[in-house]
């Protein structure tokens, strides 16, 4: 009898110490989060693929993940289900550039993680929720971010940028409210705005200072500076200033000489 009862208590043991694939689903998702390629290559087979809708990447690509650590790239388990062969989950990503930039909505991607006996064999992302509102705020955002950085730094490496983005970014973020919100005014101009004016045709805004007026006469070019003050800006010319109220990100009303509305084509 006491055979017996030894058998089940050890049959017992063993059963609590082997896991569920929903828990080898979160302990793969705590190793990717933790950027070690040793403890997450455990969990993969030779054979394994990751599938994102566009692309597959095999076991050997999965692993290269300097710049997901760079970027503090991090997945967190929402919902989790446990289908017997496969495994689905709701997993909300985020970066240090989401975190430090407040990109807003976050990005929650729904996978399926199927097995080999106690391994991942294949993950698919079947959909990206949020993915056109994050992208939208990502964009914006960024734009403003790398403007500063074109502006501060001279960096035409990515890779150098992508190493540093942490100290880039916590610069970015602690700059005057005031200070961004000029970096700001200066990315959301540059490109073309198309105006119903007389005389002036297009205003073709590069960098901080230089502006193309396009006259609407001749379709002459001519380059000039411009300042931002607050809402307006403030062109040069060889005869009088032009002042220009910003409406929005797409839209600019000129006064004076310059009368009407300028949209944004580019």
């Amino acid at each position: 009898m006491k055979k017996i009862i030894l058998f089940f208590v050890f049959a017992a043991l063993l059963s609590s110490c082997h896991k569920s694939k929903s828990d080898i689903v979160e302990d793969y998702v705590n190793a990717k989060n933790s950027y070690v390629s040793e403890r997450i290559s455990n969990f993969l087979t030779e054979d394994f693929e990751y599938y994102d809708g566009t692309d597959t990447l095999n076991k050997s690509d999965c692993l290269k993940n300097d710049t997901i650590k760079y970027l503090e790239v991090k997945s967190k388990i929402l919902k989790i289900q446990d289908l017997d062969s496969i495994v689905k989950t709701e997993e909300k990503v985020t970066t240090i550039v989401d975190s430090l930039l407040n990109v807003t909505p976050s990005i929650v991607l729904k996978k399926t993680y199927r097995f080999s006996h106690d391994k991942l064999k294949s993950i698919s992302v079947d959909s990206i929720m949020n993915l056109e509102e994050y992208s939208k705020n990502y964009a914006e955002k960024w734009n403003q971010f790398s403007f500063y950085i074109n502006d501060q730094y001279d960096i035409e490496d990515n890779e150098e940028l992508i190493i540093n983005i942490k100290k880039y970014l916590a610069e970015y973020r602690n700059l005057p409210v005031s200070t961004k919100k000029k970096y700001k005014t200066y990315a959301n101009l540059q490109g073309t705005y198309v105006g119903d004016n007389t005389f002036y045709r297009k205003l073709i805004f590069r960098g901080k200072n230089t502006v193309t007026i396009i006259d609407a006469i001749f379709g002459l070019p001519f380059s000039t500076s411009y300042d931002v003050d607050e809402n307006y800006i403030r062109i040069r010319t060889d005869k009088s200033d032009l002042l220009f109220e910003i409406k929005d990100g797409k839209t600019l009303i000129g006064e004076g000489f310059a009368t009407g509305k300028f949209t944004k084509i580019n």
